[in-house]
């Protein structure tokens, strides 16, 4: 590796990461009328306690593993970060809309199922929201660099 594949510290990005979706969130909370019933500083206390923990044990280990190949670049983690938050979202919904004691067994997996899938979408979203406060937190490039291969020539 010639040079550093981020011109800042991963921990900068790490607290982006873990700031700016939430801060985002409590923003557009206090924008709306829901403003009213749910106070935006509970919002950003809520989400910084949801993406802190992710960042840490999601985020890191990917970072980490990823310079260690020499592969740290915005686009991968973005990627990445689109593909973890929509199955984290997903897979969170799926439980939390699933309802056993109901009778009907069948709606009640349709019901989780369709939660599950409308999840998709915003949880890729703020993964790839959050992986580009990493990014620009940590102060990576934005395209893959190109590989030389050695030896055959």
């Amino acid at each position: 590796m010639d040079k550093s594949q981020h011109s800042r510290p991963i921990w900068l990005g790490l607290f982006a990461s873990a700031t700016f979706v939430p801060a985002l969130m409590a923003l557009l909370t206090s924008l709306s009328a829901a403003s009213i019933m749910v106070p935006p500083v509970l919002v950003l206390i809520m989400g910084i306690l949801i993406a802190g923990p992710v960042a840490l044990l999601v985020e890191l280990p990917l970072v980490l593993w990823l310079r260690k190949i020499g592969r740290l670049n915005a686009f991968y983690l973005c990627l990445a970060g689109a593909l973890v938050g929509a199955v984290a979202l997903g897979l969170y919904s799926l439980q939390a809309n699933y309802w056993p004691q109901m009778n009907d067994k069948a709606l009640a997996r349709w019901i989780a199922q369709q939660a599950a899938l409308k999840a998709l979408v915003p949880g890729s979203v703020y993964g790839l929201l959050s992986a580009a406060a990493f990014s620009l937190g940590a102060g990576l490039t934005i395209r893959p660099s190109r590989r030389r291969f050695r030896g055959a020539a």
